[in-house]
């Protein structure tokens, strides 16, 4: 039977482009041997996404290689990318032994109404099965990767929706955190933050508080930068020692360093003030991603995995990248020690940040349009959280067996 897909592609060219999405129907006519199908039931939306978007044709991340754009009157692979988006589906046709139709799964979904993998059936385990991606690097498996709910000791049903949000955000800060602890903050005494009420920045202060907790001997401040319409919130949240506004920079305290600067925003103007201000007294800065989109966002991204460039302060900046240092993790701690942390980590987010932000919920592919434009000009408030469907309410649903 054929399955109407729908799917938002954004034109390739960079941040400039991405405010001119479109959402494209296209027809799933036939399901190949080794390949399943899931009907994505809803997707997470934030800042995160946009920066998905803004590299997505870059030569590392590569985000436009996952999911090629349908090929239309209007949209092609070389025209324009899709966005990658973490989700929930339902396994609807599968040629797999292994996964039957009716299961409910976890992935790194297209920001579509179905996603059509192929599977190496050697690769299916109770717990997870892969999408096989042989033109993406090994590193990239994370990616790949599509999570059994019946078999997920994190999974809660009743948490689908904040766990879509949170799930990408928390690990890339949760690892980021355990990165910087590997080589104990490189001796820094202070943690500079920007964008300090996104969901990747308050994530990351949750992670340093919690390893403050459990570390005697460990002595960090954890300072957030923030608009003036943001400040209540940051304050709000009781995870920074300190909050400062963006245009009140010089009552940053360089004297009190030295300082690890992480850059949320993404921004590369507010970099420049930043190293500028912090000078000597920073000690080393990182760049995790990019809460605020504009012109100089593709340029400030592609400048920032520089390891130098003279007369380039956003260059001073390094990338983390999530995958690359998971990779590492694995090699070095025993699978049930990873388990353990995940599980530890995983209960901070749904205990303490299950009341800081409001879930609102957009369907149809008008709503879920018009939502994401909204986001890109930054008209959503820190304390909400987007969830999107390009199903419409009255369209038929196909319930997930469990």
């Amino acid at each position: 039977m054929p399955y109407y897909n729908s799917t938002l592609c954004v034109p390739r060219g960079g941040s400039k482009k991405l405010a001119k999405a479109v959402i494209v129907d296209s027809v799933i006519e036939t399901v190949p041997a080794q390949h399943v199908l899931i009907r994505v039931d809803k997707f997470g939306w934030s800042a995160n996404n946009i920066t998905y978007g803004v590299l997505g044709e870059d030569s590392h991340f590569r985000y436009f290689d996952f999911h090629p754009a349908p090929k239309t009157r209007n949209t092609s692979p070389k025209t324009h990318g899709v966005i990658p988006v973490w989700g929930f589906g339902t396994v609807v046709e599968s040629n797999i032994e292994k996964i039957p139709v009716g299961e409910r799964v976890f992935g790194y979904f297209p920001s579509a109404k179905y996603l059509m993998v192929r599977v190496d059936e050697k690769d299916v385990n109770n717990f997870n099965f892969y999408a096989l991606r042989p033109h993406l690097p090994a590193d990239r498996r994370p990616y790949n990767q599509i999570t059994r709910c019946k078999a997920d000791p994190l999974y809660n049903e009743d948490q689908e929706d904040a766990s879509m949000l949170y799930s990408p955000l928390f690990w890339t800060s949760f690892w980021a955190e355990d990165w910087l602890y590997s080589t104990h903050y490189r001796s820094a005494s202070r943690v500079l933050i920007s964008s300090a009420s996104s969901k990747t920045g308050f994530c990351l202060a949750l992670a340093i508080k919690k390893r403050l907790q459990k570390t005697p001997g460990l002595e960090l401040k954890v300072l957030g930068l923030t608009s003036k319409g943001n400040k209540a919130f940051v304050e709000s949240l009781g995870l920074y020692d300190e909050v400062h506004l963006y245009d009140a920079l010089d009552e940053v305290d360089v004297t009190a360093g030295p300082y690890c600067y992480v850059d949320v925003a993404g921004n590369s103007k507010l970099n420049d003030a930043i190293i500028d201000h912090l000078g000597p007294s920073m000690s080393f800065g990182v760049t995790l991603g990019m809460s605020h989109v504009n012109d100089t966002t593709s340029a400030a991204a592609k400048s920032s995995i520089k390891e130098t460039a003279e007369n380039d302060t956003t260059a001073k900046l390094e990338m983390f990248f999530m995958p690359e240092w998971f990779a590492v993790v694995r090699t070095t701690t025993p699978v049930k020690d990873i388990a353990e942390l995940r599980k530890e980590g995983w209960n901070w987010i749904m205990k303490d940040g299950a009341d800081w932000v409001k879930l609102e919920t957009s369907k149809g592919k008008k709503k879920v349009l018009e939502t994401f434009k909204h986001t890109l000009k930054g008209y959503v408030g820190p304390d909400k959280g987007l969830v999107f469907s390009l199903w419409e309410d009255d369209e038929e649903q196909l319930k997930a067996k469990l």
